[in-house]
């Protein structure tokens, strides 16, 4: 049988500085790390999985310093670019439009925010994800109040006349409009200093919330929308075929991270379908890196109900956390490390816990608080460089040590 994975990656602030290449690289690190006398090297190629979709593959080989001409190809990683799919309608926005979407969902949301303050359920972060939240809300507000600002500036200091003569050509009283518009920037100016305040104490503060908001509204068009769930899912399905058809002995792993872990469940255990039969036939097991599970399941209570069971009892399921990322669940009712208690909704499949740190435990002092330090946090199963360290050793070991590899 051949040892074939899928990388699904994360979105927003997970997506930062990462690539399924750099993921190969680290793999293909911890088989050289753990075989002496042997080396390995990487073979990219790129194919096409449908006219207008392709995927990178990478292959992993194997051979020995005095024989580099019989290499063995030990494993084999397709990456899953569902990134266009998912964001491409936002991204065509402007930053008016993006922010009014933004501030849309967060008003829709706060009620739900609001609930998890008082009533967590298995959520351990809900005054973080609050916070989190607020800090989006405030600097949405803070771009659409510069509009009336901007205009307000303009009418004192600029083209008045103009202005003036387009406002009366509506029938409007240009009086009382100016008027408007001053007082409501009189009364919202505190929100460009707060914002700036914001984006100054917040380490990559523009990287974090730009990511953060990309993800959030993402992530509420996928689980809201049928629509774009289907397109992902449906081309994660020719994936699969694919492989099927050009990797006969295929037995498939799904390598997810962040919110990529949110699609491979949903793939693999579908809400009104079943998994095709190569899906079934083929695959073996599931690797969650930070997963965001308990977040979606608190905010999107629904979205795990009435799930497919048909391969309940055919995978295998590794779950790596850190404890300091305030996205990642361990599948516990407590913050503390362990076997997990509890799987997807209604099922007897539980992961594996493996437990990645990279700093001591640290107490959530107000200073870390207002930093996000526990969010920011979500990115460090891996160092930027691809030969630095990461979790990726911690996973290799548990996934030889139970045959997968």
């Amino acid at each position: 049988m051949e040892k074939v994975g899928v990388y699904i990656s994360g979105l927003g602030q997970s997506f930062q500085q990462e690539s399924f290449e750099k993921y190969a690289i680290r793999l293909k690190n911890e088989f050289r790390y753990s075989d002496n006398g042997s080396e390995f090297e990487l073979k990219t190629e790129k194919i096409f999985y449908t006219e207008e979709r392709d995927s990178t593959v990478v292959s992993i080989f194997k051979y020995k310093k005095d024989n580099p001409d019989n290499a063995e190809r030990v494993y084999k990683l397709y990456d899953f670019k569902y990134h266009e799919i998912l964001t491409e309608r936002f991204k065509k926005q402007n930053l008016l439009l993006k922010n009014l979407i933004l501030l849309g969902l967060i008003l829709k949301k706060l009620p739900q925010l609001f609930l998890r303050i008082f009533s967590s359920g298995s959520f351990s972060r809900p005054y973080l994800t609050f916070y989190a939240f607020l800090v989006l809300l405030v600097i949405s507000l803070a771009i659409i109040f510069l509009i009336p600002a901007s205009i307000d500036i303009v009418t004192q200091y600029g083209a008045q006349k103009e202005i003036k003569t387009l406002i009366e050509s509506c029938h409007l009283d240009f009086e009382k409009i100016t008027g408007f518009l001053s007082g409501l920037t009189q009364k919202t100016k505190w929100f460009v200093p707060i914002t700036t305040f914001i984006l100054l104490v917040i380490p990559e503060s523009k990287t974090l919330l730009t990511s953060l908001a990309t993800e959030f509204v993402c992530v509420d068009q996928y689980i809201e929308n049928g629509e774009q769930s289907q397109l992902v899912l449906g081309n994660l399905d020719l994936l699969i075929e694919y492989i099927a058809e050009n990797d006969p002995k295929a037995q498939i792993h799904y390598h997810s991270y962040s919110f990529g872990t949110i699609i491979a469940m949903d793939f693999l255990f579908p809400i009104g379908n079943v998994p095709s039969a190569n899906t079934k036939d083929r695959s073996e097991l599931l690797v969650t890196i930070g997963t965001p599970y308990e977040f979606i399941n608190a905010y999107y209570p629904k979205f795990f109900n009435n799930r497919s069971a048909q391969m309940e009892t055919k995978l295998t399921w590794m779950n790596v956390y850190s404890i300091a990322d305030a996205l990642a669940t361990n599948f516990r009712k407590d913050t503390n490390r362990g076997p997990a208690l509890f799987g997807i909704n209604g099922f007897s499949l539980l992961p594996i816990n493996i437990n990645y740190e990279v700093t001591s435990d640290k107490s959530m002092t107000l200073f870390n608080f207002i930093t996000m330090y526990a969010i920011r946090m979500h990115k460090c199963y891996w160092d930027a460089s691809p030969n630095g360290q990461s979790c990726i050793r911690v996973l290799s070991n548990e996934m030889k040590a139970r045959g997968f590899i």
